[in-house]
């Protein structure tokens, strides 16, 4: 059934996810707040708002995709500011499981429902409509929610109670992280053992311990060209928030505290690129050629 979606933030997620929305044949509305960023999505179709309260009073359901909880606080208090009673609210953003179940409950203070969504993939994944999403939240709110997440991913499984999709998110990154940081490891090693870079890659890419993502990877790394699909200061972030969920847990995760720091120094040389950009970040520092 066609539904009324107003769409917060035009990133490389949230541009993508729009217009698999508008795609399904679903009525979108956009905001984001550098305006030019609307306009591809105009052109498909959807509609812009010039405010987030012209969304809220315009659309049933208001999807968010923002880089950071900072950001999504600053939209929340906007819809709540304006008449969202008995609309959804699903962020799509990766946030802490605690920003998470304290944007819930300022939501349903108002009447409104909330489903904290984070999405599993990047922009391939969203194109193809083969993204996970994890939701936390109430059961008849994710059942209603589906031609939503039908329209965007390939599965969304209902986690538990809100907080607890970003709580999975932060479980997968935690592989997604180390999945490059070993990468980049491994072909170090074979390297300065005087190994062949591309015969190392051409083997690796045919065993199973390299995951089909992975695989992707040793072509950057082949390549030595990281194009972001996953940027490295995404990445960083959400080492900083599964990190501050170990240290409220008292859970020990001494291979992702180090990874972080890898990631730290590409974030203080400012490197634009894919988060697996670690592996030439290990190949400099050892002056692998």
């Amino acid at each position: 059934m066609e539904k009324s979606i107003g769409f917060i933030g035009m990133g490389t997620m949230g541009s993508r996810m729009a217009a698999r929305l508008l795609g399904a044949g679903h009525r979108v509305t956009v905001f984001n707040r550098d305006k030019a960023k609307t306009k591809p999505l105009v052109q498909q179709g959807a509609t812009a708002a010039d405010t987030i309260p012209e969304l809220v009073r315009n659309v049933d359901y208001i999807c968010i995709s923002v880089s950071n909880d900072q950001a999504t606080r600053e939209i929340i208090d906007q819809i709540v500011q304006a008449e969202c009673t008995s609309k959804t609210i699903i962020s799509l953003s990766t946030i802490s499981p605690d920003t998470a179940a304290e944007v819930a409950k300022v939501i349903a203070s108002h009447k409104a429902q909330y489903l904290d969504a984070p999405v599993s993939g990047s922009a391939p994944q969203v194109e193809a409509a083969q993204l996970v999403i994890f939701v936390g939240g109430e059961k008849a709110t994710f059942d209603d929610a589906q031609p939503i997440f039908r329209a965007i991913s390939k599965t969304a499984y209902l986690i538990g109670p809100a907080g607890d999709g970003s709580r999975m998110k932060l479980v997968t990154n935690t592989l997604l992280g180390l999945g490059a940081q070993s990468l980049a490891e491994a072909l170090l090693l074979g390297q300065r053992m005087g190994m062949d870079k591309r015969k190392m890659i051409e083997v690796l890419s045919e065993t199973a311990v390299v995951s089909p993502s992975q695989k992707i990877k040793l072509q950057n790394a082949l390549a030595n060209d990281y194009p972001v699909a996953f940027s490295l200061a995404n990445m960083y972030k959400d080492y900083g928030l599964i990190l501050d969920q170990a240290r409220s847990t008292n859970t020990p995760l001494p291979a992702t505290a180090a990874a972080e720091q890898i990631a730290a120094i590409g974030m203080a040389r400012q490197l634009d690129a894919d988060f697996a950009v670690v592996i030439r970040l290990l190949e400099e520092f050892t002056r692998v050629p």
